[in-house]
Order: C-alpha cells, then structure tokens, then sequence
C-alpha cells in the first residue's frame, strides 16, 4: 500500500517571533512600573534637600523615607511582573508556514490556534510606525477573504505577527504571496 505524497501530513515546527519581539513587548509592559520608579526618585529627592524636615506639620522625612521604599518595592515587583508577562507572552506566540496554511498560534491561558489557508489570503501587508522603524522592526498584517464581513475592530486582522524584524517579515511577506499566487493557479487548472 503506496502512500501518496501528497495527501501526507507534514508536521512543520513552529517558530518564534524574533528576539527584538520580546524588547518591544516589555518596553510596551513596564510603563506602569516607570510610574512608580518616578514617584520613588521624587521622594528620595525630597528625603536628600530636607523638604519633608522642615514643614509646618513637622518632621516628616521618615514618612517620606518610607513612601520611597515603598515606591521602590512596588517599582521592582511590577517590573519583574511586566518583564515575566512579556516572556510567557512572546514564548506563545509561534508561527508555522505549512503546505496549506499559515499557522499562527498564540496565547497563554486563552491558547488559540489560527489557520489561515493560503487560498485566502489576499494580501500581506507590512505595517511600521516611527518607533518601530527606530527598531527595525515591523508588524505583519495577512488580509484574508470575507476580513470585512468578520466583527473585528477597525484595522485588525485574524493574521498577525505583531512584532518582526524587517528582513523576516519581507521574506515571509514574498513567501506567503508567492504560496498565494501556486494555490489560485492550481484552482484555475
């Protein structure tokens, strides 16, 4: 019993986004723990000119002292969480180009696994704003068949690489057109 080549299932392994992905998704996380680093510096600030010394309520440099070691504390906690939530982030987020489809899997309690066939896919666009190209890095955006018909918010796509180097993100842009452009000629014929 001859197995058919084609009809063989190919188990393609998934690959990350790039490194530079992991930067930006904890430069987008810890702003919130800046805050706190901010409000720490103010009040050390202020413990070292003696400002809290000398008020009409009296001294109170050791409640200053305190208010900045506790905004130090709450800096670092939410620091590791937002760089630790980065990581678990960028670990899922995985892509694979099948012979059929791309696979795009993603997630960390919610895991969701998205195909999205070759035959569908009508365009793939790179998308940068200034920051990202200060980075040299980009978002890919798959635009697939019926993308206008789904209930998804203005500009989003089911098939994104939010965060990519640019080399990466051309080469899977020529190959994910070029796989595009095989499966509408097999269709005609």
């Amino acid at each position: 019993m001859a197995i058919d080549e084609a009809s063989a299932v190919v188990d393609i392994p998934y690959r990350r986004l790039s490194r530079k992905t992991l930067w930006v998704f904890i430069l987008d996380r810890i702003a919130p723990s800046m805050v706190f680093l901010v409000v720490a510096a103010g009040l050390f600030g202020l413990n070292q000119a003696n400002l809290l010394a000398k008020t009409p309520l009296g001294d109170l440099a050791i409640y200053g002292l305190w208010a900045a070691m506790i905004a130090s504390g709450i800096f670092l906690i939410t620091f590791l969480i937002a760089i630790f939530v980065s990581w678990l982030i960028y670990i899922n987020y995985q892509y694979a180009l099948q012979d059929d489809a791309l696979k795009i899997r993603r997630g960390v309690f919610n895991r969701e696994e998205i195909a999205i066939p070759y035959r569908q896919i009508q365009d793939v666009d790179i998308e940068q704003d200034i920051t990202d190209r200060m980075l040299g890095v980009c978002r890919l955006v798959i635009l697939t068949a019926g993308h206008e018909d789904e209930q998804k918010p203005e500009g989003e796509s089911e098939g994104t690489l939010p965060v990519i180097d640019r080399e990466l993100a051309e080469e899977l842009q020529a190959e994910l057109l070029r796989k595009t452009d095989v499966q509408r000629v097999r269709e005609v014929e």
